[in-house]
């Protein structure tokens, strides 16, 4: 998103442009998405009731450069099976005379209503827009999670963490806490998750930028959760043990103690530490 912006700022011209970006893991659910001051998405449940989804998101294109205001956050959002997402240009919601929540609103109702087959729900938005007339284009995505899933070979999510950054650090334990589920690994999940936010912490607190977060599933003789922090230090963590006042110095023991496998690689100018964790095969269906 920085980089568009930076782009189209660059342009010299007195354009901008609003946009949401979203990644969505059909393994887990896990959709994460950046918004460059475009209206919010919205979430449709298995019951049919429909709810804004707040993205805090950041400036428009061109703006956001123009201001040096670069910061565009990610926010992380889990479907559950029979859950909609909705992304749409404000041409969807806009009405002549009428406040922009007003047509939020009525837009919550619509799909409250309409059609549980997507194809169907898309035309039914369409229609009512041409109905009432606008003046803006208008797109539609509908994405519809159908039912948990678990594939053979191993699924993989990513997340950057930047330093000073609260709601990227929980995002990304989110995301773990979420992959861990639906990877079949719940019998693990303490383990996985304090492990992974050992060398998260590590890397934010030792390092002077942000880090890389992934976790996969790795298959082979046996199925395995695999977690890495990668991060631009080349410097590489040290074992050491912690004295009875000590306050740090326990998160590499606590790894080594909880993952049945962990190590160090080199990446580029930087590293990454990873663990990984046997996790149970796939169950038969």
């Amino acid at each position: 998103m920085a980089r568009a912006s930076v782009f189209l700022h660059e342009l010299d011209t007195d354009r901008f442009a609003t946009c949401i970006y979203a990644e969505a893991d059909l393994t887990t659910g896990v959709v994460q998405m950046v918004r460059a001051g475009h209206v919010d998405p919205l979430l449709l449940d298995s019951a049919g009731e429909g709810r804004r989804i707040s993205v805090e998101g950041g400036l428009p294109l061109g703006l956001s450069a123009e201001f040096g205001r670069l910061e565009y956050p990610v926010a992380t959002v889990e479907l559950d099976p029979g859950h909609t997402l909705l992304l749409y240009t404000d041409g969807l919601v806009e009405q002549r005379g009428a406040d922009l929540d007003d047509g939020m609103r009525q837009l919550t109702a619509t799909i409250r209503g309409g059609s549980k087959n997507l194809q169907l729900l898309a035309d039914q938005l369409c229609e009512e827009v041409g109905e009432r007339g606008g003046d803006d284009d208008v797109a539609l995505l509908l994405l519809q999670r159908r039912g948990a899933y678990t594939p053979h070979a191993g699924g993989r999510l990513q997340q950057h963490v930047a330093q000073n950054d609260p709601e990227a650090l929980s995002s990304a334990r989110h995301m773990i806490r979420a992959a861990v589920r639906a990877w079949g690994a719940v019998d693990r999940s303490d383990e996985i998750e304090l492990a992974a936010d050992e060398l998260i912490t590590n890397a934010l607190m030792h390092t002077d930028g942000g880090a890389i977060v992934t976790v996969r599933v790795l298959t082979g003789t046996e199925r395995r959760l695999r977690a890495e922090v990668e991060d631009s230090s080349s410097a590489l963590p040290r074992r050491r043990e912690a004295g009875e006042a000590g306050v740090s110095g326990r998160g590499l023991m606590l790894v080594d103690r909880l993952a049945d496998v962990w190590g160090v690689e080199s990446r580029g100018t930087g590293k990454c530490v990873w663990c990984e964790f046997t996790v149970p095969g796939r169950p038969a269906t």
